[in-house]
């Protein structure tokens, strides 16, 4: 990223003629070099902060596969997006690293089958990697984001421990970014974070974010995000349309109640 900080002040020349005027065009040719070098700068600002998202390409990030895969579920949106002409990248295991979802993006659709989890003291959501926890890593690969609250400890309800980043880092080490991205979280808790959702709508220009709002058991949500992405590819509805056409029909999770939710960004 450039930055152009404050203003350069050339001062007052003042020309009265002979060497006056030779510096007073010296001066100016000086202005222009800078007023260009300044467009320069903010021009490539704007190109390293703008949107590389592909529409057209899609991710599946299945962490949980890694304990309980689903190979259906994986292959039934894989086909459904691939028979819509999407190019589809699917991450599963142990290839779901802490530097998996910090360098992801350029995806029009990102799906996250990934456990989730919001702290109850700051409400910062965090999304759980496969890569399993231990303290040597927290000393030394990860030791400064650890201390800052940037990856964390996260535990399953069956007591598996995994590295989880926090969910408004997500793609925050890409060059692609998220901007314009439609970021679906299959976990749970995905929209109980003010903080997640107003990091990722706005300031991380994401499209829309499809979440539950509460606990979610894992057949459940396999069975209505794959209802999700049928209705929007093969069926024509638009994302808004589907997820509330599919909680008409189905209805919240038979065991927590949560529901899925559509949440716009403002672009």
């Amino acid at each position: 990223m450039f930055q152009v900080k404050g203003k350069r002040s050339l001062g007052e020349i003042r020309s009265v003629g002979g060497k006056g005027e030779k510096w007073s065009v010296i001066a100016r040719v000086t202005g222009v070099v800078i007023l260009l070098s300044a467009i320069i700068l903010i021009s490539s600002r704007w190109f390293f902060n703008s949107s590389s998202v592909h529409i057209s390409r899609a991710a599946i990030v299945d962490g949980i596969g890694f304990t309980r895969p689903n190979p259906s579920f994986i292959e039934g949106v894989r086909g459904i997006l691939e028979g819509a002409g999407l190019k589809v990248d699917v991450y599963e295991g142990e290839s779901v690293t802490i530097d998996l979802l910090r360098r992801i993006g350029g995806y029009g659709l990102l799906i996250l089958r990934l456990h989730s989890a919001v702290d109850a003291k700051y409400g910062f959501l965090y999304l759980f990697s496969a890569e399993e926890f231990n303290k040597t890593l927290c000393e030394t690969k990860f030791s400064e984001e650890y201390s800052r609250g940037v990856i964390r400890e996260g535990i399953t309800f069956e007591g598996e421990r995994y590295f989880a980043l926090r969910a408004d880092l997500l793609g925050y080490m890409s060059q692609d970014g998220l901007s314009g991205s439609i970021v679906i979280l299959m976990g749970c808790n995905g929209t109980n974070s003010e903080h997640a959702i107003d990091k990722l709508l706005h300031d991380r220009g994401v499209k829309a974010v499809i979440a539950w709002d509460g606990y979610v058991d894992l057949n459940y949500t396999d069975e209505i995000i794959l209802k999700l992405i049928e209705n929007v590819y093969e069926k024509g509805s638009n994302f808004e349309e589907a997820v509330n056409k599919i909680m008409d029909e189905y209805g919240p999770d038979p065991i927590y109640k949560s529901k899925l939710r559509y949440l716009a960004g403002s672009g």
